[in-house]
């Protein structure tokens, strides 16, 4: 199973801001999108070799786990030096669309508290 094959309807609500790809290896995958309306970091296992859902599943569907966002940065940017340091740009452009995304979310919250 991979990234694109997970498609709970939580993740779908807004069809201009489909969920976008940020890291799959096909055992492990990240996706950046709107959960229930808000931008949001996702990340699962995905299925094994015996066949087993991955992590996490919801009723017998594979699902998203939503990520914090005080972890979510720490991901995004894991993931973005790892891209540059193994030259894998496959989804560079997808990963810097998610810093810009949570940059902005985080900014609009310390201005919301203030």
């Amino acid at each position: 199973m991979n990234a694109l094959d997970v498609r709970p309807a939580k993740w779908l609500q807004d069809p201009n801001y489909l969920p976008k790809v940020l890291y799959d290896d096909g055992e492990y995958s990240v996706i950046w999108g709107k959960y229930e309306g808000t931008p949001a970091l996702g990340t699962r296992w995905n299925e094994g070799e015996d066949g087993v859902l991955g992590f996490p599943n919801r009723f017998g569907h594979a699902a998203w786990f939503v990520e914090p966002d005080f972890i979510a940065t720490a991901i995004i940017q894991r993931l973005l030096t790892l891209a540059i340091d193994t030259k894998d740009l496959e989804y560079i452009d997808n990963l810097n669309f998610a810093i810009h995304e949570l940059s902005v979310k985080i900014k609009n919250a310390v201005v919301v508290a203030n």
